[in-house]
């Protein structure tokens, strides 16, 4: 049985000669170019020739250049104007401010009632409701996540184009019993930072040397979105605006299918699901693993049909809801990672022959078609499939200890307002919470904690937020193995066994509540670094140019307590007067829902007055941040993000091998993720040591910190590997023994000093930190250096191996290395990890707003 038929012949020679895909040793051109329809697609259909193809809309074959993302949205547009099959809607913006969008594609008749259907498909979601009678199935194609995987974007368009114009009777048929929801490009400015780099080296014939600069692209690359993320990963912690928009189209359609397509190397084949049985999460229903072989049979004639060669069952996990393709595990359908070998370029020489780029879109429009088709073939059974799921979180949920999750913290609402919104994005069910309580030594309060009940459909997705990963048979995972938010907030939360007092469901995040209270201060105001919001108020103030000042000590005032690191504003000696002073200090509380004190004396009720010594001036921070080819984009991005958005304040983006030729005098902080620095003069290595000797502060983290220590610039001790026994190993095992021995993705128990400029703002020694890498830090002789220790006995979520668990437990986390009137502080493990984890994340920030203040007091002598 074809995938589908014949597309019309509608490339005109002058399109055809605008760039031909030859190599120096191919006299013809590439079948794409000379014959686009025949190439693209299997032989006998009729197309609408009032719908233009995108080779018309664009001027160029298909596969012959990249195209940007303004003329995929442009031909997209274009699209739903001509054909009443198809509409658009922009559902957002990148942070450069590319459009997202999302089109729709059914039947006319379907396309007049998608409000019925949306309906339909809440219905079918509804444990208690029965499966609806007519409602189509619903099949979302997802391109590009990672931008420089673009031959998915490039088959997001012939994909519509064929749905749009194809007059056969399957592709009818297909289209009266389903909707195609398409995502053509998740990650528009990395996409077009790909796609500009790839048409501006190109040459015309193609090269396919690999060393050539088409095939090479620059740091940071096209992978990841604005602030360097890796959107793939975002789908659970929604830590980017680019993901809020698809989360919330995702909860209006509950697909029954969704695949997210991606590259992977250029010597690589094909690769489609089903994963690995030890790669399954043991929350989910056997029945969703089996679920993709249904859909595996489609995938596996489509390329059959064109003889692509292609494999399954060998890799990639379906493990937590963080990824594109498991989300919608969560939710009950068929989510599928596709994975096509990557041409990077227009043609590259691989190990099975020159790859082009045109042949990789050829297989990417197939497997999408496929998946339509599969849709529509296994509907009923993809309906029962979804509405079983449901069913069977709640009796789920009804077997499990806990009984209802509860968090929110009254001294922080920025963050507990900010899972709230995480949840609700979610459509967890969550309740408020009627009466003060106490759990582990934990208060409550009715308006700034909430309740989660575990008895609820998403209960599973619930579970992922809130507890540890469960434990799996296996051991071999292709990414990490512990993926909690709550964990990694530092927020408090907690699991109840027994039913909590619960009220009305919440529909939206409450309103913040900022500004100053008690009026205008007559001496200073006080801003607690307990509530996340108020590093923003912080950054605001420095930005504006306000002296300030911090309590390394607590103390009491007639508005309450103020713990360490408490923010001192004074009024006197500052560039605005009072008034001036209190309507700015007024407008950043209420911008950003944080409360200030005002406060009328300087003499405290019990501990330091605000002029003592224990009250420190505050420097301004000037931050750079190391950015450039060997550093790891996603984590030095996670520092960008924190101080852009969370701290309010800019950061100079250097090249490594500028540290050696600018004025390293104008920044207070400067900060090392991890990286391979190795190309980094000693001349810049020199500069460092100088910058930090004059009071510089280095905050480095991961191999960036190894460096460092490498280099002479910090003193603290990497913990020697346990050399593994000589032993004979079987030469096919070789992937798996690397597996078990590698640290990637754990939640470990920590100790952190809440008395350390570091830790303020923190209000539990206990803490939770990710491990991600396997370099450890023996403890500093000096023990008020170390600021975070790792458990002795930690509890550990995700797969670590004993030997390595020997190793990390008791070690140093974070730790303080003093350098002149400077210092060096070095993280075993990127405190930003992803950018949600808030509770490490706040030491970094700290990191910079105290850097002078880190080391311990010299005792006399010293």
């Amino acid at each position: 049985m074809t995938l589908c038929k014949h597309l019309a012949r509608v490339a005109a020679p002058a399109a055809l000669a605008l760039a031909l895909l030859a190599t120096p040793a191919l006299a013809q051109p590439r079948p794409s170019v000379a014959d686009p329809v025949g190439y693209y697609f299997p032989q006998g259909a009729t197309l609408d020739p009032a719908i233009p193809s995108p080779q018309q809309f664009l001027g160029y074959p298909i596969g012959s250049r990249y195209t940007r993302h303004d003329r995929l949205v442009a031909y997209f547009e274009q699209l739903a104007k001509v054909s009443d099959r198809v509409q658009i809607e922009h559902i957002g913006q990148s942070y450069e401010g590319r459009p997202l969008v999302l089109l729709t594609l059914s039947s006319s008749a379907n396309l007049a009632r998608l409000d019925t259907i949306k309906a339909q498909r809440q219905q079918l979601v509804d444990p208690a409701a029965p499966i609806p009678a007519d409602a189509p199935a619903v099949a979302w194609l997802a391109y590009s996540v990672h931008g420089n995987e673009t031959s998915g974007g490039e088959a997001a368009l012939l994909t519509a184009y064929y749905l749009a114009a194809s007059q056969d009777a399957e592709t009818r048929r297909w289209l009266d019993q389903a909707v195609v929801v398409i995502d053509p490009s998740q990650n528009p400015d990395g996409r077009d930072r790909a796609a500009n780099w790839h048409n501006a080296w190109g040459s015309n014939p193609a090269s396919s040397d690999p060393a050539d600069r088409e095939h090479v692209e620059p740091f940071p690359g096209g992978r990841f979105n604005h602030y360097l993320t890796d959107l793939n990963r975002d789908w659970l912690a929604i830590a980017q605006e680019d993901t809020r928009p698809k989360i919330r189209h995702f909860h209006q359609w509950y697909p029954n299918v969704q695949i997210d397509f991606h590259e992977m190397g250029k010597d690589s084949t094909y690769y489609f699901e089903p994963s690995p049985e030890s790669m399954e999460s043991p929350l989910l229903p056997k029945s969703s693993f089996q679920a993709n072989h249904w859909l595996a049979r489609f995938h596996a004639q489509a390329l059959d049909g064109i003889g692509s060669l292609y494999y399954t069952g060998e890799t990639f996990d379906n493990f937590s809801p963080i990824f594109g393709s498991t989300y919608p595990d969560f939710h009950g359908a068929v989510g599928v990672t596709v994975e096509q070998a990557s041409s990077r370029g227009l043609v590259q020489e691989s190990v099975n022959g020159p790859l082009h780029f045109d042949f990789t879109i050829r297989n990417q429009l197939a497997i999408g078609l496929a998946s339509v088709r599969g849709a529509v073939e296994d509907k009923d059974r993809l309906f029962a499939l979804q509405k079983d799921f449901f069913k069977s979180a709640l009796k789920q949920a009804a077997d499990y200890g806990v009984r209802d999750w509860v968090f929110g913290d009254v001294n922080d609402p920025a963050l507990s307002r900010r899972l709230l919104d995480r949840l609700l994005a979610h459509r967890i069910e969550v309740r408020e919470l009627t009466r003060e309580l106490s759990i582990d030594g934990k208060r409550y309060l009715p308006g700034s904690a909430w309740v989660v009940p575990a008895r609820q459909p998403q209960f599973r997705l619930a579970h992922a937020i809130f507890e540890f990963t469960p434990p799996v048979e296996g051991d071999v995972f292709y990414n990490g193995t512990s993926y909690a938010v709550a964990p990694a907030y530092g927020l408090q939360y907690a699991a109840s066994r027994s039913a909590l007092p619960a009220g009305a469901a919440v529909t939206a995040v409450p309103a913040a509540e900022g500004g100053v209270v008690g009026g205008a201060a007559g001496y200073a105001y006080s801003v607690d670094l307990r509530d996340f919001g108020a590093y923003r108020v912080v950054g605001g103030l420095h930005a504006a140019g306000i002296r300030l000042r911090a309590a390394f000590t607590p103390f009491q005032s007639a508005a309450g307590e103020h713990g360490h690191g408490t923010v001192v504003v004074p009024v006197a000696g500052q560039p605005l007067d009072a008034a001036a002073l209190h309507a700015q200090i007024d407008r950043l509380g209420r911008e950003h829902g944080v409360r200030i004190q005002a406060l009328a004396t300087g003499r405290s009720t019990a501990g330091v007055d605000l002029g003592s010594d224990n009250v420190r001036a505050l420097r301004a921070p000037a931050i750079a941040l190391v950015m450039g080819e060997g550093v790891s984009a996603p984590e030095i991005g996670s520092a960008w993000f924190a101080f852009d958005q969370h701290l309010g304040l800019p950061s100079s983006k250097l090249e490594p091998a500028q540290l050696g030729r600018v004025d390293l005098s104008r920044y207070t902080s400067i900060v090392l993720a991890g990286g391979n620095y190795a190309a980094v003069p000693e001349a810049a290595v020199k500069a460092l040591k100088d910058w930090v000797a004059a009071g510089g502060s280095l905050v480095t983290w991961g191999s960036g910190a190894r460096w460092a220590v490498e280099q002479g610039l910090a003193t603290a001790v990497i913990k020697p590997g346990d050399k593994p026994a000589v032993e004979r190993l079987d030469f096919g095992n070789q992937r798996d023994v690397f597996a078990l021995r590698r640290v990637s993705g754990n939640i470990l128990s920590a100790d952190i000093d809440l008395t350390h400029p570091l830790a303020f703002g923190l209000q539990q020694r206990a803490i939770h930190v990710n491990k991600e890498t396997g370099l450890v830090f023996e403890a500093n002789p000096n023990a008020y250096l170390n600021v975070v220790r790792i458990d002795d006995k930690p509890k550990v979520n995700g797969y670590l191996s004993e030997a390595n668990l020997k190793r990390v437990a008791g070690s140093t986390f974070a730790q303080v290395v003093p350098a002149g009137q400077g210092n060096v502080v070095v993280f075993a493990d990127d405190p930003v990890h992803r950018k949600y984890w808030h509770g490490t994340e706040r030491l970094l920030l700290n990191a910079v707003l105290f850097g002078n203040h880190l080391n311990p007091i010299r005792q006399r002598g010293e």
